[in-house]
């Protein structure tokens, strides 16, 4: 490649298409696969990145935040698009947009139904988080019941997945911990979609939960970090190619003697 002329992050597709590739090679043909692209596709390129995975076949993308969603629309991406930390504010945008909120607390959940009421929606596809403990976001076992009641009072949405979330699934020393995590999800799971009478989508690993537990694939998996190159683990990184170079030039070289600082307040 040429040198830089400026400072320029280069990304390359080839390597996201092969980390995708060896992520799939990891699962069943009927696990669906969600592609992770919120803060700028990993400080990437979210748009050129998303582009790409729909091509290779992903079946759902992942943001953080409306906006981020909202730009990957306008962008023309008609992939469906979970957004995992949506704010009530923008509930009506997201509905506009076709975007699917994550759903991870009763407050929450109420919201979302009262706003896509009054849009006149139906069957308004969701995705209920669980805290299993990361104890970030997510309902709690106890709420199963609410949520089931609020389910039974009106078809104003349907749940297209319930999920949760790792906290240490590349740490060997945390195994009993993620074992018990995929446990509760298990039990929690199955008495939820007892309850409503149909079974959403079920995911719950992360890049290293595809790598480290394939018991826990369920029906779908999640990715980030995986994709763009980084496998959490020396023995995996072997596996997977960074999808990015920074590089600039040099404009001035400095021969700084012992006891000297560089820089605002001799830093």
């Amino acid at each position: 490649m040429p040198k830089a002329k400026e400072t320029v992050l280069e990304i390359n597709l080839t390597s996201l298409e092969e980390n995708y590739h060896y992520l799939k090679s990891k699962l069943s043909e009927e696990t669906k696969f969600m592609g992770v692209v919120k803060a700028f596709g990993y400080g990437s390129d979210a748009i050129e990145i998303a582009k790409n995975l729909v091509e290779l076949g992903v079946n759902y993308l992942a943001v953080a935040y409306v906006k981020e969603g909202v730009v990957l629309r306008d962008a023309g991406i008609e992939a469906p698009i979970l957004v995992l930390h949506p704010q009530p504010a923008n509930f009506s945008t997201l509905i506009d947009r076709c975007l699917e909120p994550s759903l991870y607390s009763p407050n929450v959940f109420k919201q979302f139904i009262k706003v896509a009421s009054e849009k006149n929606q139906t069957n308004y596809p969701v995705h209920l988080k669980f805290n299993t403990g990361l104890n970030r976001l997510g309902f709690w076992e106890n709420d199963v019941d609410f949520i089931d009641e609020k389910l039974k009072e009106s078809n104003v949405i349907k749940v297209a997945s319930i999920f949760s979330h790792l906290a240490a699934s590349e740490d060997e020393k945390e195994k009993d911990f993620t074992i018990s995590q995929i446990h509760n999800f298990k039990i929690l799971t199955a008495s939820l979609i007892n309850k409503i009478g149909y079974s959403p989508l079920l995911h719950i690993c992360n890049t290293s939960g595809i790598l480290n537990y394939p018991e826990a694939h369920f029906d779908m998996v999640r990715s980030g970090i995986g994709l763009y190159g980084f496998g959490n683990s020396e023995v995996e990184n072997k596996n997977f190619q960074p999808i990015a170079t920074l590089k600039s030039i040099i404009s001035q070289i400095h021969q700084i003697e012992k006891g000297e600082s560089v820089g605002y307040n001799r830093a």
